[in-house]
């Protein structure tokens, strides 16, 4: 639906400095390493949090920006996986390559029509 590339981590090339003050944004000239991000999650309800105990956490709940080996995903403090994030955001893997760590909480959830979890995050 009008998107190009395959939305692998391939699409995206590397930066060769890691220096905050070189162009970290691409071509934009944006550093969108450093931005905070509003976003549902994907499959949440295929993840262990939902699977283990068969709802999805409240707002308010603490997560942890990781790269599983596959995806970018919100964990709990103690490491399970709540959902994964839209592959418009494959960018974090490089920004975490980079040194940077990402953390934030839950801004709403829901049930129903379908499991649902919205976060808020920022990098640390």
């Amino acid at each position: 639906m009008g998107s190009t590339g395959s939305g692998s981590f391939s699409d995206y090339s590397k930066r060769k400095s890691t220096s905050p003050e070189a162009n970290n944004g691409g071509a934009s000239g944006k550093d969108k390493c450093g931005t905070a991000i509003s976003t549902s999650l994907d499959e949440v309800s295929r993840c262990f949090y939902h699977i283990n105990y068969g709802h999805v956490p409240p707002a308010g709940t603490q997560i942890f920006i990781t790269f599983n080996g596959l995806r970018i995903v919100a964990e709990t403090k103690i490491g399970e996986e709540i959902g994964y994030f839209p592959t418009r955001y494959n960018y974090l893997k490089l920004c975490m390559d980079d040194g940077y760590k990402y953390s934030g909480r839950v801004s709403s959830s829901t049930e129903l029509p379908t499991p649902s979890v919205f976060v808020d995050i920022t990098p640390i």
